[in-house]
Parts: C-alpha cells; sequence; structure tokens
C-alpha cells in the first residue's frame, strides 16, 4: 500500500490530470473484463502527458497506453503497473487543404462523420470500427475501405524514458503495414494530423460509408461485449474463414464463446472471465493450426496474463534500471 501512496503522490504533485488509484479495467475495455490497475491516469494535453511520462520513468513505473479499449483484453489479475488513458487528449483544430489536427482521444466515428459529411475521402477505412484515432495509428487500423495510412499526415510523439520529449513524426516513418507500425515500445501518440482529399461525385463519401456500415451490420455481430477481430487474417486468406471452416463458431469456453455470425469475433455473454476468454481464444488458434497447418497472429492485443510478453506499447523498466522504484 505504501508504494500506491508513494506513486499517487508523485502524480498529484506532478499535475499530470485525473488519477484513479486501484481502478478495474473492465470499464476501460470493450470486452469488458479484466481487474485492477495501480493507477489509471488521463492526462488533458500533451504537456501533461509528458511530465507524466516522465515521473513514470523517474519512479521506475513500468505504463502502458490505452485508447478506447476495443482491441485490448486485460486479465483478471489486471496489471501491475499504470494504464495512460488517451481519451481526455480531444484537441481539433482544421485547417485549409482539408487538414485536421486531433488529440490521440478523439473518436474515430467522430472523424469519419466529419469528413463524409464534407465528402473529404481518406477516412472510409474506419467506418465502424471504434477506438480512438491514436490507437487506429498504432495498428493501423481499417476495414474494407482503406486504413489509417490513406489519410495520416504525421504524429505527435512522446517519448519514452529517460529521454521523454515530443517529436513530430511523418506517416512515413511509422513503418505502417497491415495492423501494425514500428512506434517505438514506451512512446505515446498524444496528437494526430490527418489530410484528405475532396470526392470527384458529390455525396460520394457519405454513400460508401453507408455500404461499409451497412456491411458490417450484416456480417459482424453488434451490441455485445467483443474485442473485434481477435486474429490477422493471414496473407491471401481470412481467420473468419478458416475458423469457420474448422466448425468452431459457438465453441464456448463458461461466458465466452466464437460468434455464431462472424468466426473471427469472440463475445463475452456478459459472464466471462478474461481467463475463459483467453482459453477460448487459444482452444481456436490451436484447432485451427491442427486442422490446417495455419498458425493464426492474435490482432487483439492481451496485457497481465502470465507468460505472455508486454505489450509492444509498453514500457517497462529494464532490471538494471529498476532498482527500488515503485513495480
Amino acid at each position: 500500500m505504501r508504494y500506491i501512496q508513494a506513486l499517487a503522490g508523485a502524480l498529484q504533485r506532478t499535475r499530470v490530470g485525473e488519477i484513479r488509484l486501484e481502478e478495474r479495467m473492465s470499464g476501460y475495455t470493450t470486452m469488458g473484463v479484466g481487474g485492477l490497475c495501480r493507477a489509471l491516469v488521463r492526462p488533458p494535453d500533451l504537456a501533461s502527458l509528458e511530465r507524466l511520462i516522465q515521473v513514470l520513468g523517474d519512479l521506475k513505473v513500468k505504463y502502458v497506453p490505452v485508447g478506447g479499449g476495443s482491441n485490448l483484453l486485460v486479465s483478471d489479475e489486471g496489471f501491475e503497473g499504470v494504464i495512460i488513458a488517451t481519451d481526455a487528449l480531444q484537441e481539433w483544430e482544421e485547417f485549409e487543404d482539408y487538414i485536421l489536427r486531433v488529440g490521440a482521444g478523439v473518436a474515430t466515428a467522430r472523424i469519419v462523420k466529419w469528413a463524409s459529411g464534407r465528402n473529404l475521402t481518406g477516412a472510409e477505412g474506419l467506418a465502424g470500427i471504434p477506438g480512438t484515432i491514436g490507437g487506429a495509428c498504432v495498428m493501423n487500423a481499417g476495414g474494407r475501405g482503406g486504413s489509417i495510412e490513406d489519410c495520416l499526415l504525421r504524429v505527435d510523439i512522446v517519448t519514452a524514458p529517460p529521454e521523454v520529449h515530443t517529436v513530430n513524426v511523418q506517416s512515413e516513418a511509422l513503418s505502417l503495414a497491415y495492423r501494425s507500425s514500428s512506434l517505438p515500445a514506451g512512446s505515446v501518440i498524444g496528437r494526430v494530423e490527418l489530410k484528405f482529399e475532396e470526392a470527384d461525385q458529390p455525396g460520394a463519401v457519405s454513400q460508401m460509408v453507408k455500404e461499409l456500415l451497412d456491411y458490417r451490420a450484416a456480417t459482424q455481430p453488434a451490441g455485445v461485449l467483443s474485442v473485434g477481430s481477435v486474429f490477422k487474417n493471414p496473407e491471401g486468406d481470412s481467420a473468419g474463414r478458416l475458423i469457420d471452416e474448422c466448425g468452431l463458431k459457438g465453441l464456448r469456453e463458461g461466458g465466452a464463446v466464437v460468434s455464431e455470425r462472424h468466426a473471427n469475433y469472440v463475445v463475452n455473454t456478459g459472464e466471462a472471465t478474461a481467463a475463459q476468454i483467453r482459453t477460448l481464444i487459444g482452444r481456436v488458434r490451436d484447432s485451427v493450426e491442427a486442422l490446417t497447418g495455419v498458425r493464426l497472429e492474435l490482432e487483439v492485443v492481451t496485457l497481465g496474463f502470465p507468460g505472455d510478453p508486454p505489450p509492444a506499447m509498453a514500457w517497462v523498466p529494464s532490471l538494471s534500471r529498476a532498482g527500488g522504484g515503485v513495480r
């Protein structure tokens, strides 16, 4: 308890934004599961984000940035570190030449609505995808209509300890690929700049967005607790098709079940534990590999499970630097 009090005191003195100690993560993920983190902090601006990362580095406290929690599965035991919740980063600036600068916590749905209402193309690939624009950049989110790289110009990133500062990075330097980027571990996106193009035909973008949303509504579960697609699509194939081909729709582990509508979704029926969800995901992966020879790669990010490596965006002080710091 003493180290929690020491952490709380340091954060309060540094003015890093809203602080919630021993916060349960089930309220911050779309899957609705997850145990306690040591603290959850919501910095309201880039300066606060810089101060937060600096103090966590000084105290040698591990941390993970979280946006909308739409692609995150947190263990029932939680996370023995700090969650940096970026949802309070809500900056919004519009410029000439269809350039938009927004805080990392702005919802992707708001950006899609803004662009389609102005018949600006570039963000259609985010239609129907939950979460925040910062998270979308980290994983190069997208769908049938494209991905975030189609409109991403640059990002402002707060770098990891010990050299904490804000740098402006061009999108090309992020090495965006299918559901991945080269963002260094522990760095946090604080602001995003996007550029759009006016569509040739009036109403073309809103029509495209409508078609994409209709497709998602017809083929993917809605109104349920899930993390979206669990596995990445193998090159030239579909994870959902492979899982369906193996007859795994409806497979259940406690309160977790493989969706009957889309096989690449695992749904929490309301009573699932994170352990049950994690076990079901493993059963699906092992079955597909045994029956098809394809080892599916996780798209969902797991946090706090024994044996799993820390997420790519996490900062974990090395043993040589950990000393007697708060953990």
